[in-house]
This record gives structure tokens, C-alpha cells and sequence, in this order.
């Protein structure tokens, strides 16, 4: 039953948002609220009908997943070391470099897995990163391959140096992020077009997440503990292969292949709802889970299976309803403010059958 004050369907638009321009200091919104111009009084529960957005996940997460890390060293023992740590980055999509500063390498959409590459090799060779802002580069000491036939990615090991890519869970990797350890002020920054001056400390620190890296997104996905099936005599504990030997000269291939995908699902979450839903990550107020089964920048549709889903724990007054949207990570969803975010709620009332 529909009367003042309860309707029954409820749109929310991002367009609808006056504050969608100034939500995040990026250019980007991943949350918009609209006001309600009447209050939804003694609701019972929300459920979402339909999603309607448009598909902005990267191949590789701006937030989460631009830094390969690997260990390198002119000798095959003891090769992870805090010292032998080495880490190729890409800087993220919205990067803008401070005026005439070249020497990076910017994350983007990628077609193909051969472009991935690519971009990968300009950012490992001279001029495609700086060891100012990134002192664990190392110029042009790896190359990265593909094989069309496998279908995985390769790295090699430059001038004789043996190679191990590092796990996202190794604690020498963690250290580093961390800023612990035997790691001082060698996290990645960016020189970015607001930096003060040319120096390490006056620029920007690129993101990350602890317990993630671009390692297993290219195909080595294997953690610091896991001893892999081709295990030996002579592997290395924090060569995170299956087979955990270094390789110097030859091209060490991944374990899988990789995965252009930066997020399979988008997380729409309602914060007015108090708790009614958690993700794996344990955030709060999620309403539904929305499959990508979209390309890049395609318009992704979603409407609810008949099966309801109501989330039940709803203020008894509601003057505003606001949209969150999250990835496979928990991150940040994120929209530039000329995309437009529609969701569609039924609302139910104590009185409805």
C-alpha cells in the first residue's frame, strides 16, 4: 500500500547529487546522496530492484595493484634481502606530473596483454621511472615478455642478475610498505604537479594496499609460505614461484596466466541501512553485489533475481538516501562526475503483506 510519506519504489541518481563534483579531491565520486523531498516514514526494509552504471574498472587498480615487486641479485643463495628488493611501478590513471617531469610510466586501460607488457618494459628501462621518487628502482634490470602460446607473462633478469618475484605477503614487502623495519623512506612517491620541490619528501606517496601488489595480477600469485609443486633442494623460501628458483638469463615465467580484469563485481552499499549487510572485508551496509560482465566503459545493467534480499535494519524516519560503491578490494568504486549512477529500492512497510 502506497500512501504520503511511503512509496513503494525509490530512484537515486547521481545526477541528483549537487555536491557530485566536489565529493573527492581526484576529479572522481564513488558515493552521491539524495535528499528526499519527503521523509519515508516507519519503513520496514530496502531492497535493490536495479543498478545502472557504467564500468570504470581498470585492468590494473589505481589504489591497489601498480607495483611488481621482485628480488635481484648477482648470486643464486640468500637472495631475498631487504637490500635486493626491487619494486617496478606504474603511477596511477589520474596522475598529473609536475611541469616538464617525464621519467614515469602511467597506468591506463590496456587492450591487450601485449600492451600491458609493453608499458611495463618503458617503466622497468631508463626514463620510465626515477630513483628519487622510487629507491627501489633498478633501470633496465629486467625485461618483461608474453607468449601468445602459453598465454602467460615472462621476466628476465638483465646483465646476469638472478631474479625472484616477491610475494604480496612476504614481510620484507610489508616492512617496505609499512615504512618499518629495515626500510626508511623508500615507499614510492610521486612527483606530482602540486609537489613544493624535487625531492622524495615533498612528493606525494603513491597508494597501496598491505597484502596486494601487481604480482599476482600478472600471474604470480603464490604466497611467501607456499612451497610450490616443482619445489627442490636448491629453491629459495620468498621466491614466490612454483618452482622457487631464481633464474638469471632466462625467462622466468609466470605460474598462471594473467587476469585483465581490475574487479569482477561492484559492491553497492546503503549506509542509512546501519549494518544490515558486510562484505568479506567486513565493511558495513552492503545491498547487493553487482557481477561486471561488461568491457571497460560499457554501460553495466543489473536487476535483482526474484529471490528477496531485503535489508531489514532501517531508521523508522529517512531524509536522505545515499549510494556507495565499492570493488572487489573494498576500494573505492570510483566515477568521474559525467557518468551517471541510477539504483533503483523497493521499500517495504510493517502493514505489507
Amino acid at each position: 500500500m502506497s500512501l504520503i510519506n511511503r512509496p513503494n519504489i525509490v530512484e537515486l541518481d547521481a545526477y541528483s547529487d549537487p555536491q557530485l563534483e566536489y565529493s573527492g579531491n581526484n576529479g572522481l565520486y564513488s558515493r552521491f546522496t539524495n535528499a528526499l523531498n519527503t521523509p519515508i516514514l516507519k519503513a520496514k526494509s530496502v531492497q535493490v530492484l536495479s543498478v545502472n552504471c557504467i564500468n570504470t574498472a581498470q585492468q590494473l587498480n589505481d589504489q591497489s595493484q601498480l607495483m611488481f615487486f621482485y628480488y635481484a641479485s648477482l648470486t643464486l643463495a640468500g637472495i631475498r634481502t631487504a637490500a635486493q628488493l626491487r619494486c617496478v611501478r606504474l603511477h596511477p590513471s589520474t596522475f598529473t606530473p609536475f611541469s616538464g617531469f617525464t621519467a614515469f610510466t602511467r597506468n591506463r586501460y590496456f587492450n591487450t596483454v601485449q600492451e600491458l607488457v609493453a608499458a611495463l618494459n618503458v617503466a622497468a628501462a631508463t626514463g620510465g621511472d626515477s630513483t628519487t621518487y622510487n629507491p627501489r628502482w633498478v633501470a633496465n634490470q629486467v625485461t618483461f615478455s608474453y607468449n601468445s602460446d602459453t598465454r602467460k607473462i615472462s621476466i628476465t633478469g638483465n646483465s646476469s642478475f638472478f631474479v625472484a618475484p616477491a610475494a604480496a605477503d612476504d614481510s620484507l614487502v610489508q616492512d617496505f610498505l609499512n615504512n618499518t623495519g629495515s626500510f626508511t623512506s623508500q615507499r614510492p612517491v610521486m612527483y606530482g604537479f602540486n609537489s613544493s620541490a624535487s625531492t622524495y619528501a615533498a612528493a606525494t606517496l603513491q597508494p597501496y594496499v598491505i597484502g596486494q601488489s601487481m604480482n599476482a595480477r600478472l600471474g604470480w600469485a603464490m604466497g611467501y609460505l607456499n612451497r610450490g609443486q616443482w619445489w627442490g633442494a636448491t629453491s629459495q623460501q620468498g621466491c614466490a614461484t612454483m618452482t622457487g628458483i631464481p633464474q638469471s638469463g632466462n625467462a622466468m615465467e609466470a605460474d598462471a596466466s594473467p587476469i585483465l580484469l581490475g574487479s569482477q563485481n561492484v559492491g553497492v552499499y546503503i549506509p542509512e541501512t546501519t549494518g544490515s549487510g558486510y562484505d568479506s572485508m567486513r565493511n558495513k551496509n552492503l545491498a547487493a553485489s553487482v557481477p561486471i560482465n561488461v568491457a571497460p566503459l560499457n554501460v553495466l545493467t543489473y536487476l535483482t533475481p526474484g529471490v528477496e534480499n531485503k535489508l531489514m535494519s532501517v531508521p523508522a524516519e529517512l531524509y536522505q538516501l545515499s549510494i556507495e560503491l565499492r570493488d572487489d578490494n573494498g576500494l573505492p568504486f570510483f566515477q568521474p562526475p559525467s557518468y551517471n549512477v541510477q539504483v533503483v529500492l523497493a521499500v517495504k512497510y510493517d502493514d505489507d503483506e
